[in-house]
């Protein structure tokens, strides 16, 4: 039986991760991956924002400041289809327009583990404790 070509290669989560960065997006598409997420790398908000007008996602990853501006297009794109996504960034959060500050932030520097779990919770599989025994 052949695949369809417009079936998803994995079955995990489609991420738009919006790094400008080369070696820092390798580093974060390895370890979303690693996750068993499939992630789909975009360079610039133009390219961004033409990959949401041509593909379906589950979730985005946005680095704030790229080389063609600041990602805030894409986040209200993101918004306006209600895709999850967070901030991971070296700018400070309170750079983040109003609109967007209840998206989670992940500051820059960070493990390779709190990105994995911030985006676990920005798409909603966080594990639930288990209720306390009596």
């Amino acid at each position: 039986m052949q695949k369809r070509s417009n079936e998803p290669s994995m079955t995990g989560p489609r991420l738009l991760l919006v790094e400008d960065q080369l070696d820092l997006a390798e580093l974060m598409e390895q370890a979303l991956a690693d996750e068993g997420n499939e992630v789909a790398h975009a360079h610039s908000v133009f390219e961004a924002l033409s990959m949401l007008d041509s593909s379906r996602f589950d979730g985005a990853v946005l680095d704030v400041e790229l080389r063609d501006g600041v990602v805030f297009p894409v986040a209200d794109r993101l918004l306006e289809l209600g895709i999850p996504y967070l901030f991971a960034s070296a700018v400070y959060d309170q750079l983040v327009p109003v609109r967007h500050q209840r998206a989670p932030f992940l500051a820059k520097p960070f493990h390779v583990q709190g990105l994995q779990r911030a985006v676990r919770e920005a798409l909603g599989k966080v594990q639930p404790s288990p209720p306390a025994r009596h």
